[in-house]
């Protein structure tokens, strides 16, 4: 009889589909049209919301809508509203977290950081529930974010934050876990290689990250690891090289279920095709 409860697990192993790759993202979809009824139903509305902000995750990457008949999904900013009426920091914070991981995956970096600015001015980083699934990915997405912005603008201060995340996401491989955090952390410092001209190292690091996303299962991850690695390669003149990586990241997108990033890659495919003797950057 512990309703709240259960609808926290159900929106939980929903939600590992997006956080964590471990569910295709149809059936991400097909689990929320499912579960916004029931949760509807229930009253729950905490819960009602933020299951709201993963249909529209869902929806960005894998451009499925999910029928929900009867069921009116809020706008983030009606959800935004609601979330300060309430004076709900759940809320707030589902509602960030999903806003930008919609914009980490389209590579609008910038929008990344003007976000996570924006929520740490308002509710500034805890120590406390920094080993929380959400906080670390904070932590991942921006400092991909990050060292992307410092290659583009020569600014010292993205560096200096993506240095932190590289330092704090490799912390967490080596106290917490190697099997979650192995892939990240190189990923990381593959980022950062490339950003300081260490090419060799970079190249080594960004194929030491696809092979541990690989292994451990972080299908999103290793998407992710491959269109990287694939865009180093492009801007260092190896386009060859880097058109099969990226046809592999779409590929591994795709396998995700995240079907408009894939035609974001594929996109970026046909430019680079189109353009290949003009520089890069």
């Amino acid at each position: 009889g512990d309703i709240e409860n259960a609808m926290i697990c159900r929106w939980t192993y929903c939600s590992s589909g997006l956080w964590l790759g471990t569910m295709n993202l149809f059936s991400v979809c097909e689990y929320m049209a499912v579960f916004v009824k029931e949760v509807a139903k229930h009253k729950q509305n905490t819960m009602l919301y933020s299951a709201m902000c993963l249909v529209h995750s869902c929806y960005q990457l894998s451009g499925v809508t999910i029928d929900i008949a009867g069921i009116n999904v809020k706008s983030y900013d009606e959800l935004d509203e609601i979330a300060e009426k309430t004076n709900n920091p759940f809320l707030v914070w589902q509602i960030f977290n999903h806003r930008m991981v919609e914009h980490f995956w389209m590579r609008d970096y910038v929008t990344v950081a003007e976000l996570s600015d924006n929520y740490s001015a308002k509710h500034p980083f805890s120590s406390s529930p920094e080993k929380r699934i959400l906080h670390v990915m904070r932590r991942f997405y921006e400092g991909i974010a990050y060292l992307n912005i410092t290659r583009d603008t020569r600014q010292p201060k993205w560096r200096v934050m993506g240095e932190k995340a590289v330092f704090k996401i490799s912390q967490f491989e080596t106290v917490m876990s190697k099997w979650n955090f192995e892939n990240k952390s190189m990923l990381l410092w593959a980022e950062l290689q490339y950003l300081d001209g260490d090419i060799k190292s970079a190249d080594a690091s960004y194929r030491a990250s696809i092979k541990s996303a690989r292994d451990h299962k972080f299908l999103h991850e290793e998407a992710l690891a491959l269109e990287l690695y694939g865009i180093y390669l492009v801007e260092n003149k190896m386009v060859a090289e880097g058109l099969r990586q990226l046809q592999m990241a779409s590929e591994t997108y795709t396998r995700w279920g995240a079907m408009r990033k894939a035609g974001a890659v594929n996109d970026f495919i046909d430019l680079v095709r189109r353009t290949t003797n003009l520089p890069w950057r």
